[in-house]
């Protein structure tokens, strides 16, 4: 748990009257504070807020928060103001956003920001509401050398109403401004656009504890090509859930109120012709290396590695414009963008007047290929990057052998842990951000062997700990991902046993850690939710909620008993025995891992599913192979009482079964988590050399397209995905002295 702690003297928290629960908003806060030479080197910002926000010193990028905390509490960010960007006389400002929507990336909180910077004891600049600073006497007084208060305005260059970005998380990036948009951040706001401030909904204050991000900034590496496209008023348009499925429940800008509908513009949009491809569509603009970009023509562009963070550019309108830019992780067949390959719309709109503009986004998104279109009018793009918000921790282990492509894997996976573990543990940085049970387990695996430490795994169970009982998922049953909201219900039963093994493990990385103990009533009532699905053999049977085993055939046989996740309660339960001292626990756990072997193991391989025939579960024929690495990693078998299917499994499968065609009759696994649950097989017989050569067959080809580690063995969904770093753990566990 937190520390109770003081971390606010006398900032309280505000939101813009009447908008704390209004979606999809911005505000602006302002203030000036004046400094001596002596006082340059003690300054503090201490800020948090809902949903999301980002702070400029004196013009210039300072951070963007918060760390994401359970229901009803915010993380405090404690910034030390750097001296270089200090001077006399200073502004800051904070852009804050409020979003108000369910999502598995934020949470649907009323908004509100509190911030006070402060010098030494002293306080220079707060929130308060507008009636406490109105009885105080500001501005009329000039307490502490300055206004002493931020001053807030709405802002009204992000386009509101528009469609969420994805399923999974809030709404996309769309504008509308001129080139003074950003002028606030050095002048505040004219008096007529300030709003009243009130007092916002109270939350419990914890501590971040995670590291904070540097935003080390990469620039745009090449321009591929510049093209020609046009429009096609008649072309199909994408469906999807995000947009089509707001409801009361689904929260969003139905599509009759939506201002634009961007996946419907970009859908419209047909590539026609390269007209100049590398770096021959360059011009010279002073220094600087420019794109010059006419309406109905585009400017593709690569980065050398997939990077997540925050996309600008600065870029220069001779009449008035409308541009999007698009990204993606990957090229299509036709070496170019699809805008919805993973079901987001990666996507940025931009109505710009005649101007000059530094752009930059307020989310984080993940690309390697980025693709500018000039819909109408005419720019000049002088740069562009990625300001990079990742986990600063991962570049503390290292790694280095005589093989240039283990090496090359071993950076793609700290890569891949770096943009998926900032503040919790994420499955992937694009089209979710979402902080996934199972996938923590492994991710957390990673974060101890690259830094030494459990500091985001200790936020994320810390959130976990802290999560309510959520409306729609049934007592008892912790949400499949948090912080995130789930208000169609959605939850995956066995994926919270999961958490089990990772607190096992979690102890085992931090002895004397009390997260555990203080986890015992959840777990003992999540065992509690179990048992009222043990059959007459104590197996679960006809789980509720989305049976989840693997990305194959595996969850196509899910329904009745499914084994896999049978053999998963085992392992939670004999876990948990052990962790609480629960000797019923333990002998349940082993009673059940005998009744899996007795019914499930047939002609030589597990079986993943049992069904009801005259009252009795019948052995269904189809076999999967990540039941067979279920099997083993959860001590259910061993290689010792069943050698043959390990052996079988040693020598017939794995990442080159697809071209010997062996044993077509077991559906293959997945990466996630099957070719992660073989090579935890091959790791605990000390098998290195297999190792070796199946990682590097494995991960190979994907960190040679992307630089990061993918959801799936092929390219059809995210190719950044946390757990997949898993490889470090392995190497640093079978590979020292390579």
């Amino acid at each position: 748990m937190g520390k109770e702690k003081i971390f606010f003297q006398a900032a309280m928290p505000v939101w813009p009257a009447g908008m704390a629960e209004e979606m999809n908003v911005s505000a602006g806060f302002y203030g000036r504070f004046h400094l001596t030479e002596k006082e340059k080197g003690k300054l503090t910002l201490f800020i948090t807020g809902s949903s999301l926000y980002r702070v400029f010193l004196n013009g210039e990028f300072l951070c963007h928060g918060p760390a994401r905390a359970a229901h009803g509490y915010s993380r405090v960010d404690e910034i030390q103001l750097p001296e270089w960007l200090l001077r006399a006389h200073n502004s800051l400002a904070v852009e804050a956003a409020g979003f108000c929507i369910e999502s598995f990336y934020l949470l649907n909180q009323p908004s509100f920001l509190q911030a006070e910077l402060r010098c030494g004891e002293q306080v220079l600049l707060r929130t308060v509401p507008s009636n406490d600073a109105k009885a105080l006497g500001f501005p009329e007084t000039d307490m502490l050398r300055t206004e002493g208060i931020f001053r807030a305005a709405l802002l009204s260059d992000r386009i509101r109403k528009v469609q969420r970005y994805s399923y999974q998380r809030v709404f996309l990036e769309a504008y509308r401004m001129d080139e003074h948009f950003a002028d606030w951040r050095l002048s505040g706001f004219p008096k007529e656009q300030e709003v009243l401030l009130e007092k916002g909904h109270p939350y419990r204050l914890l501590e971040r504890h995670v590291p904070y991000c540097t935003y080390p900034v990469r620039e745009m590496e090449k321009i591929l090509e510049k093209g020609s496209f046009s429009v096609r008023e008649d072309a199909p348009c994408w469906e999807d859930r995000s947009y089509l499925g707001i409801s009361e429940k689904y929260q969003g800008f139905p599509v009759e109120e939506l201002e634009l509908l961007v996946s419907a513009e970009l859908d419209k949009i047909v590539r026609e012709a390269v007209l100049e491809e590398q770096s021959c569509c360059l011009q010279t603009a002073g220094e600087k290396p420019a794109v010059v970009l006419s309406a109905g023509q585009y400017a593709l562009v690569s980065y050398p590695y997939n990077l997540t963070g925050f996309l600008g550019a600065e870029l220069e309108c001779s009449e008035d414009s409308l541009l999007v830019y698009v990204f993606d992780e990957i090229l299509n067949d036709e070496n170019d963008i699809t805008y919805n390959r993973c079901c987001c719309v990666n996507a940025v709109w931009y109505e710009l007047k005649k101007g000059r503009y530094r752009l930059e986004t307020l989310q984080p998104y993940t690309q390697k290929y980025g693709k500018w279109l000039v819909l109408k009018g005419r720019a000049v793009i002088r740069r562009m990057w990625v300001r990079e918000y990742v986990n600063p921790e991962a570049e503390k282990g290292v790694f280095s052998c005589s093989d240039s492509v283990v090496n090359a894997i071993y950076e793609a996976g700290r890569r891949t842990f770096a943009q998926n573990a900032v503040d919790i543990y994420m499955d992937c940085p694009s089209r979710e951000r979402a902080g996934w049970l199972c996938d923590s387990f492994f991710t957390g695996r990673v974060e101890y062997v690259l830094t030494g430490s459990t500091a985001v795994e200790d936020n994320f169970l810390e959130n976990y700990l802290l999560a309510p009982q959520e409306k729609g998922i049934p007592d008892g049953m912790l949400p499949m991902c948090y912080p995130a909201d789930h208000p169609l219900g959605e939850y995956i039963p066995n994926w919270a046993l999961w958490l089990i093994l990772e607190l096992w493990e979690y102890r085992n990385r931090k002895p004397g850690e009390t997260l555990t103990t203080a986890f015992y009533t959840k777990i003992e009532k999540l065992l509690t939710y179990f048992e009222a699905y043990e059959n007459e053999d104590g197996l679960l049977e006809n789980l509720d909620g989305w049976v989840f085993v693997e990305w194959s055939e595996a969850n196509d046989l899910t329904e009745g008993v499914n084994y896999p996740s049978n053999m998963l309660y085992s392992a939670a339960l004999r876990a948990a025995g052990t962790l609480y001292d629960r000797e019923d626990w333990l002998k349940k756990g082993r009673e059940l891992a005998g009744k899996i072997c007795a019914q499930s193991y047939r002609n030589g391989f597990f079986s993943d599913q049992a069904l009801r025939r005259n009252g009795r579960p019948v052995l269904v024929p189809k076999k999967t192979e990540v039941c067979q690495y279920y099997a083993f990693f959860m001590k259910i078998a061993s290689r010792e009482t069943y050698p043959e299917l390990f052996e079988r499994l040693m020598h017939d499968f794995g990442p080159k079964r697809e071209e010997t065609k062996n044993w077509p009759e077991i559906a293959p696994a997945n990466a996630f988590i099957g070719n992660y649950l073989r090579i935890e097989l091959l790791s605990g017989q000390g098998m290195k050399e297999q190792i070796l050569q199946e990682t590097k067959e494995f991960f190979g080809y994907m960190m040679q397209r992307t630089g990061t580690l993918w959801e799936n063995t092929k390219a059809s969904a995210s190719c950044n995905h946390g757990f997949a770093s898993h490889v470090i753990y392995v190497w640093s566990k079978n590979m020292e002295g390579i």
